[in-house]
């Protein structure tokens, strides 16, 4: 009989016999309770996973904001301080980013913050403690709110009964001596 044999007469080689099916037999093995454990547990973790990831972004996106309004104060002071000829500067003042006062220290400021996508700022000041001659100095403030991104706030609010506000106010000033 030449049932081993291929029609040109070459011998086959046995194949290689396949390893056995191991889904059916480890999920057979695993007891109806201890699935339901891992489910049991999953719904333990997964809400404080959810804050942690939800806080990294918030702190990041938090962290952002003030270095933003950092930069935006100190390039104010730097505009008071340099920005005009000695004995023409400016006795002071304070206002909103309305896009009225763009040729002033406080123009500069929400300028800065407008190009960096911030725009809930309450305040922009800018005074002269000691007068407004050179070698004395200009401080600038700004304060901005900053509005959750995430759902965080009101995951916390649920959880804490409504202990956490619906945005942190991100302060900055800068101080520079007039030139």
């Amino acid at each position: 009989m030449q049932s081993w044999r291929t029609r040109t007469g070459a011998e086959r080689r046995p194949r290689p016999a396949r390893p056995p099916r191991t889904t059916s037999i480890a999920r057979s093995r695993v007891p109806r309770g201890q699935r339901a454990q891992s489910l049991a547990e999953l719904a333990l973790i997964l809400p404080m996973f959810l804050i942690l990831t939800l806080g990294i972004i918030d702190f990041g996106m938090g962290l952002r904001a003030y270095i933003s309004v950092s930069a935006a104060t100190r390039e104010g002071a730097r505009y008071a301080a340099v920005g005009n000829p000695a004995g023409t500067f400016v006795a002071g003042g304070s206002g909103q980013c309305d896009g009225s006062t763009s040729t002033t220290a406080v123009g500069k400021v929400c300028s800065t913050l407008d190009g960096l996508g911030l725009t809930n700022i309450q305040n922009v000041s800018v005074t002269y403690p000691s007068g407004n001659t050179p070698g004395n100095s200009v401080r600038v403030q700004t304060s901005y709110r900053y509005h959750y991104i995430t759902p965080l706030q009101r995951i916390v609010n649920v959880v804490s009964a409504g202990s956490l506000p619906g945005y942190l106010t991100i302060s900055s000033a800068t101080d520079m001596r007039l030139e």
